[in-house]
């Protein structure tokens, strides 16, 4: 964003001063006000820190970010504090947005101070979890596959299960990572093996957990949901990862780095921005986001931590050699039905269950 596009919104938010925030509580002013702080709530180095910088210089807020170390951390948190999380602005997992909103832990955005909306994808808004995008407004997409050092692993797995196949090589052992996470870990046995993620038979559970110890946890270093570090430094030569934090991990690691999508299926998800109950600095909420809207932004956003923000006029500001792009737009070319959209039903709970057994299994 530019100072005259940050300007024009700042007098917006002057000109209704005596009006509330439009998605917080009454009380809530509408100006940004400079010397105030902007509490984030969010995954680990998933905002440019450029952006940050920029944000800040411009506006006069100081913008403090919290890392958790995974969704179910962050919905565990919203739902138990119920408006005294001390977070302005949080991201979500969309598939956790209806729960959330329907236990009143979410205020509504004010969509006429987010102008920027308009320059989505469609791809990434109107989904199932929020049709209206009232509560959650798309920040990133991706999806979760597997990365391995090539110089180790030396026959490419080609699937879910080839992946786990690796964890037993002994050159392997003791250098392994899977996500910190139920839908991503516990879902990759359903889409490895043609069971829908949706299942609720205990039966597909209980294999999923004997699969799990039967090839995984005696062989798995950690659970990580952020590998990119440790898979540079050569720590982990095999791991389950997220695109983006894959992307990162090519561009600092060694050249024999390696990635592949998850197969026959796998995960898509939609990362987005919700106001949390008693959030105290919406009008800067409102001013950060749509800063983060902006095309030249926006790419800046992709450039550091590798996921496509869904921002469609933001690709002409990456540039034309883009490292590992395939990984950015990591749907190119990919059959629509590989992507199982990421969803919170009476499954999620039965996963999130199996997971906590297999965490008290690895962890002895």
């Amino acid at each position: 964003m530019n100072l005259r596009h940050l300007a024009a919104l700042l007098a917006a938010a002057l000109a209704i001063s005596g009006c509330s925030s439009g998605g917080g509580d009454a009380d809530q002013p509408a100006v940004v006000e400079r010397g105030s702080t902007l509490t984030i709530y969010s995954w680990a180095d998933y905002i440019a820190p450029e952006n940050l910088k920029t944000f800040e210089q411009q506006t006069g807020v100081r913008v403090q970010v919290d890392a958790y170390a995974s969704a179910e951390e962050a919905v565990a948190k919203l739902r138990l504090t119920q408006g005294t999380s001390g977070y302005d602005l949080v991201v979500m997992d969309g598939s956790y947005v209806p729960q959330l909103a329907q236990n009143k832990a979410l205020l509504p955005w004010d969509k006429s101070r987010l102008p920027g909306i308009a320059g989505l994808s469609p791809t990434f808004t109107g989904k199932s979890w929020d049709p209206d995008n009232t509560y959650a407004i798309p920040k990133t997409g991706g999806s979760t596959g597997f990365v391995w050092d090539s110089a180790v692993v030396k026959t490419p797995p080609a699937d879910w299960n080839g992946f786990y196949d690796r964890f037993a090589d002994p050159a392997v052992k003791g250098r392994t990572s899977v996500i910190d996470g139920a839908p991503s870990f516990v879902g990759s046995y359903f889409w490895g093996n043609g069971i829908s993620d949706q299942s609720t038979n205990t039966a597909d559970y209980t294999a999923a957990q004997q699969y799990y110890e039967a090839k995984v946890l005696g062989h798995l270093k950690e659970f990580n949901s952020y590998p990119r570090a440790n898979l540079a430094a050569g720590d982990l030569v095999l791991a389950q990862a997220f695109t983006g934090d894959a992307r990162g991990a090519l561009l600092d690691g060694p050249k024999t780095l390696r990635f592949a999508l998850g197969a026959p299926k796998t995960d898509l998800y939609v990362d987005h921005w919700v106001l949390p109950k008693g959030s105290k600095n919406t009008a800067a909420a409102h001013a950060f986001v749509e800063f983060l809207l902006q095309p030249e932004n926006a790419a800046k956003e992709t450039e550091s931590h590798g996921y496509y923000t869904g921002v469609e006029a933001s690709r002409k500001f990456l540039p034309k050699d883009l490292p590992f792009q395939e990984l950015v737009f990591f749907d190119a070319g990919v059959p629509a039905d590989r992507f199982v959209p990421a969803e919170v039903t009476p499954a999620r709970k039965l996963a999130v269950s199996t997971f906590q057994r297999l965490k008290a299994v690895g962890s002895r």
